[in-house]
């Protein structure tokens, strides 16, 4: 009966999807786009209850609102409707805001912005995600954030400047994040000094995850990411990284200007000093410009790293071209890690290494050298069973021999590619040089390596020979593993049997080593 009246009514549609119950509805609903899920509001007077009962994950883009033909003339008052109707529609639910996310560009009211901020936070939002692109280029948390954020697990804030030393002054000095475990600040500018981040975090007593991308952080001094609760943190300046790194700004000079210092000249895109002072990290991305030095590092319980650190463009400018040393000491930070069990380096921190030997020891030093000398000593990883390594034709692997010394209990090694500059000292890990009767071992020949992985293999001659080198040192190996890049030298499809059949000759130290070619 009533499905024939549900059927008969004119308030309803026809169809399949009509005899479905409203909690199956509401599930479908959930997943689609919120202006999609929105828009079905407006089929019948049941669609509109059942919007309303969505468990709610408003996702708001002003974007999806331009017109494709001519976005410049498209003003977004239809935006700003869109959100006041769909707030306003949900503001008779029961069923709490979970998830706010809000992407917003020049033309709309931020007064409005403020409001739909507050009404998500005072209906429960656990999730809030702000990336606001105003013309001012800055803006400061709204002020409904400090009274109306007791649930809030998830903060995301997107491009601009933060006020956030004067916002925690004005509003409310004592506010802290109860329930803040996950942070997220991407393009933000914290201001000329530390002051303002460190207040941030000292807001955030439970604070388990950090993700900062493209942050500003080079005038601070000192630096310092200082969380107890810290579990993850990723920190990539890759923006500012991938732009220096070309040089284009040293290029631009043949020397600098007379009234400005080295230091300060060719020290501007660079951290002075860095701590990490987060005893229980267990995650570190970092991505950066090496810094001038590392006062404290404290992680002890550190599992897995990401590093990639480079060399400022304008630093490399002054060493090449000028003749100019300017000092770096990452002797802490390397210390640091030394309780990894995963570490994945990329081609222009391998470079960075660079070793001697201690006659008197016997010990073996190695030397991390931004310019000049700045590592003085590096730890043996103990723990380290899982090491991957990024190359580039351009970065050398004079480091790679001691690197694996260095890892007495590593079972897998991973290469992104087998590309790398001829040095002389990368001669201990691979053929590219013929050993002299002198130095004829290799380190691989003691390297506990089991599972050698090699990604985005192009089948050259020297690729295909740097592995027959492989094969024939290592003694431990189980399994070697190697992906074929599709733009190999073989071609787009590269011929695996033939790459299989030709390495499968080759000679090998261990008779248990099983080999494995597949296409990427």
């Amino acid at each position: 009966m009533e499905a024939k009246k549900r059927k008969s009514s004119d308030d309803e549609g026809e169809g399949a999807i009509s005899y479905f119950p409203d909690d199956l509805l509401c599930h479908i609903l959930s997943f689609l786009p919120t202006r999609a899920a929105a828009s079905t509001s407006l089929l019948s007077k049941r669609w509109r209850r059942l919007f309303t009962l969505i468990p709610t994950s408003l996702d708001l883009d002003d974007s999806v609102f331009l017109p494709r033909d001519r976005p410049k003339e498209c003003r977004r008052t239809s935006f700003m409707d869109f959100v006041n109707r769909l707030l306003a529609l949900q503001s008779d639910s029961h069923i709490p805001t979970t998830k706010f996310s809000l992407r917003c560009h020049k033309g709309v009211d931020e007064n409005l912005v403020e409001d739909w901020i507050h009404k998500a936070l005072i209906r429960g939002a656990t999730d809030l995600s702000l990336v606001l692109l105003f013309p001012s280029c800055g803006y400061t948390l709204p002020s409904c954030i400090f009274f109306y954020s007791q649930n809030l697990v998830k903060l995301k804030l997107g491009a601009g400047i933060l006020g956030l030393v004067d916002s925690f002054k004005t509003h409310r000095p004592d506010f802290i994040f109860t329930k803040l475990k996950t942070l997220h600040l991407d393009s933000i500018d914290l201001g000329p000094f530390d002051p303002g981040f460190a207040l941030l975090l000292s807001k955030c007593p439970v604070l388990e995850e950090l993700i900062i991308n493209n942050a500003n952080w080079y005038q601070w001094d000192p630096t310092s990411v200082s969380t107890p609760s810290l579990k993850r943190l990723t920190f990539d300046c890759a923006h500012n990284l991938s732009k220096l790194k070309e040089g284009k700004l040293a290029q631009a000079y043949e020397y600098p200007p007379a009234d400005i210092s080295l230091t300060f000249y060719y020290g501007t895109w660079a951290p002075s000093t860095v701590s990490f002072d987060t005893p229980n990290l267990l995650y570190l991305d970092y991505s950066d410009f090496v810094a001038n030095n590392y006062k404290l590092v404290k992680l002890d319980s550190l599992v897995e790293a990401r590093l990639d650190l480079g060399l400022n463009g304008t630093h490399v400018y002054a060493r090449d071209h000028l003749g100019y040393q300017i000092e770096r000491d990452a002797t802490n930070l390397i210390m640091g890690i030394h309780n990894v069990q995963t570490l994945h380096i990329s081609s222009d921190t391998l470079e960075l290494i660079d070793y001697t030997f201690d006659d008197l020891n016997d010990d073996v030093v190695m030397y991390f050298q931004v310019i000049s000398d700045f590592c003085k000593t590096v730890p043996v990883f103990h723990k380290l069973n899982h090491l991957s390594i990024e190359t580039d034709d351009e970065r050398g692997w004079q480091a790679l021999p001691l690197l694996l010394i260095n890892c007495p209990s590593l079972q897998s090694l991973v290469f992104h590619g087998l590309h790398h500059s001829l040095t002389d000292g990368c001669g201990n890990a691979c053929n590219c040089i013929p050993p002299s009767s002198s130095s004829s071992s290799s380190c691989l020949t003691t390297c506990p390596v089991k599972v050698l992985k090699i990604l985005d293999f192009g089948a050259t001659c020297g690729e295909m020979s740097l592995v027959e080198h492989f094969l024939k040192k290592l003694p431990r190996l189980e399994q070697v593993v190697i992906v074929l890049h599709s733009d190999s030298s073989q071609g787009e499809d590269a011929d695996i049997f033939e790459v299989s059949e030709a390495l499968e000759m080759a000679p090998r130290a261990s008779p248990y080593c099983k080999l494995e070619v597949v296409h990427y």
